[in-house]
Parts: structure tokens; sequence; C-alpha cells
């Protein structure tokens, strides 16, 4: 798989013409889990599936927009113009080297600048295909949903700290696992930092987490991730045309 360990002249001579590139976050994930859970589950996602499409996997992005943790010590995001502009600069890089698709693959779910920076990007950019893959919209499919028991997954949940005990057990501090789950909607996140409506910064029942389970989750967001990737492609480009 070519990778940042490759050389330039491998990825050249292979005439890849498609780039992912992993976007997490670091932020706080609750007393048991690594601020860098995001961008360690976008990593290992977009691993397996550029293994699979043969695409040139970027080095993982690991901060993005994070308002509502950034009051937690040591998260750190970037402002939603910033996010833009370095997802524009790095896609037109790809772009002049000839690459025709470039897939993000988000793993955090509070990047709302991602939809306007991928719909600019191809409406400005109609020789190539900007996809984002928004892992976060896979809780609620039925895949996914058949393996987790709880259906209040938001942050340091079930399906993080599932992933996180197949990914990276050592990781994971099992003795500080607590459950909250806010009752409220997530679109509270608005108005205000995630500790307003959970002490812990846990949205979500980590107690049910299990490896077994993470190992399932992974398989399938690989699966919904490349379906998905196959679908989008399908789609005509470009936003010029005649209305129908």
């Amino acid at each position: 798989m070519l990778n940042s360990y490759s050389t330039a002249v491998e990825i050249r001579d292979s005439h890849v013409d498609t780039a992912i590139l992993p976007i997490g976050s670091t932020e706080q994930h609750g007393p048991h889990l690594p601020i860098a859970t995001d961008s360690l589950i976008a990593e290992a996602v977009a691993k397996r599936v550029a293994g699979r499409l043969g695409a040139f996997l970027l080095p993982v992005l690991p901060v993005s927009t994070c308002q509502e943790h950034m009051i937690s010590k040591g998260s750190v995001g970037l402002g939603p113009d910033t996010f833009y502009y370095m997802i524009r600069d790095i896609v037109l890089c790809l772009k002049r080297q000839g690459f025709k698709t470039i897939i993000l693959i988000i793993s955090h779910g509070g990047v709302f600048m991602a939809n306007p920076t991928v719909r600019e990007l191809n409406a400005t950019n109609p020789d190539i295909r900007v996809i984002k893959v928004d892992l976060v919209q896979f809780i609620n499919s039925p895949e996914i949903s058949s393996v987790l028991v709880c259906k209040n997954n938001l942050h340091a949940c079930e399906f993080e700290t599932s992933l996180m005990l197949f990914l990276k057990e050592e990781l994971v501090r099992k003795d500080k696992i607590a459950d909250c789950e806010p009752d409220v909607p997530r679109d509270y996140l608005n108005y205000g930092n995630i500790f307003k409506y959970s002490k812990t910064g846990v949205w979500g029942k980590p107690s049910l987490a299990t490896k077994e389970k993470g190992e399932r989750i992974m398989n399938l967001l690989v699966d919904l991730s490349i379906d998905y990737i196959n679908k989008v492609k399908k789609i005509p480009g470009g936003y010029g045309g005649n209305e129908k």
C-alpha cells in the first residue's frame, strides 16, 4: 500500500489517482480514553479502505473543529475557516499531481465545516471528486445498530470504546469507565460545551463496550465506507447543467 513511508518515485510510478486523507481530532474522551481516540479510529479505517481500493494513504490529520471540547485541557482544534483552507490546500496539491478522487475519512462528529468544504471544492473543481466519508453517520445504520446495545452513542461511548478496545486495548483505562447519558439532544452542543450536559465528557454507555464488538464494528465501518464511496463515484459530477 502506498503511504507516507513510500518514496515519491514509488508513488509517481504507481499512477495511483485516488488519495485518502483520514481526519481525526485531539480532544477529551472522558476519563477512560486517550485524546487521540478519533485520530486512531480514522487512521485505522482509512488504512483498511486504502488497502482494498489501492489508494494512496496520507498521514492522519490530528486536529479539526472541536469547539464543544476545547474547555478541556489538552484538547486543541481549528477554527472553521482554518479547517476549510487546510483541506482546500491539501486537495489542490493532490489535484496538481494528477489525483482524480480525494476521500476524506472523518471520525469526529463535530467537523460540521466538512460539508460546506466538500461542496465548495467539488463545485469549483469539476475535474476531480472530493468524497466525505463520515464514520459517525454509520452508527445508526442497521448493520452497526445490531452490534450496539445503547442507542445513545455520541462520545467516548459504547461505539468508540469498543473500537479502542480492539485497536489499542492498552490505552483504555478500564477502571475509569463510567456511563453518562445526557437527557438533551445532540444539537445542544451548538450552545455550550459538552461539560454543561456531562460531568465527565462521556455521552453514552462505554460500560457496554467489548473488544469483540470493536472488531465487528471496524469491519462494518470499512465495508460501509467502501460501499458509500462506490455509490458516490457513480453520481454524475459537477454542479453545472440545466434544470430538469
